[in-house]
């Protein structure tokens, strides 16, 4: 496991709140870079967190996330994450749930399943494209509701550009990848749109102002 801290020159001696970021499916830490920058000049200290979604499973990588994580001086620790990501911050609560005060939002997070998941399971090529992403089902079945401290906030996107598309018919409203009644999950928070495609998300100027207003006061949008 290889962890990207963003500028640790811009730490004071009172720590800043923490912001652990998850990157999805086929994707690097590298991929969030510009979102934790943006988040940290609002005053965060980000931290890129960087797995190996194909190779590992999510228990390995949420052990790892968690040993880092007892690593840190961090008085409050949030989490971001995209797609897959999220629902690790899930998993990792799940089998870790003594973490330290914190929100959690989620990017396009198929916390009832994902379709298109489902679709690339069935065939022999899909499931080597997935990797050991889909050895606990994360990424196929619904997840229990969220029933932990930190409360989630779910941002899914509207504008349908994707390769999900191109795999199965994806009924509207959905952001090319994941539908939208695939990110609500019982026991969240609040949950918003975004007029972005799924691999969008993270790049979008909306979704970073919505990020920042739910870490700092529960909601998306008064």
């Amino acid at each position: 496991m290889i962890t990207d801290t963003a500028n640790p020159s811009f730490f004071t001696t009172k720590t800043p709140e923490t912001i652990i970021l998850l990157h999805g499916l086929w994707m690097k830490g590298g991929y969030l870079y510009l979102l934790a920058k943006r988040l940290r000049v609002q005053g965060y200290r980000t931290i890129c967190f960087n797995y190996r979604s194909l190779q590992d499973t999510p228990s390995e990588t949420v052990t790892c996330l968690n040993q880092f994580i007892m690593g840190l001086e961090a008085e409050v620790i949030h989490f971001v994450g995209h797609s897959l990501g999220g629902l690790l911050v899930q998993h990792l609560l799940t089998l870790y749930p003594q973490q330290r005060p914190g929100r959690v939002v989620a990017l396009g997070s198929p916390f009832n399943g994902s379709i298109v998941a489902q679709r690339l399971y069935a065939h022999p090529l899909g499931r080597y494209l997935l990797g050991k992403s889909i050895k606990e089902d994360l990424l196929i079945k619904s997840l229990p509701t969220w029933e932990f401290t930190q409360a989630l906030g779910v941002i899914a996107g509207i504008r349908g550009l994707g390769i999900g598309r191109l795999i199965v018919h994806l009924p509207p409203p959905h952001d090319g990848i994941v539908r939208v009644t695939e990110t609500k999950l019982s026991g969240m928070h609040d949950h918003c749109l975004v007029n972005t495609h799924h691999n969008g998300l993270p790049f979008s100027s909306t979704v970073v102002q919505r990020i920042i207003t739910f870490l700092r006061h529960g909601y998306f949008t008064r």
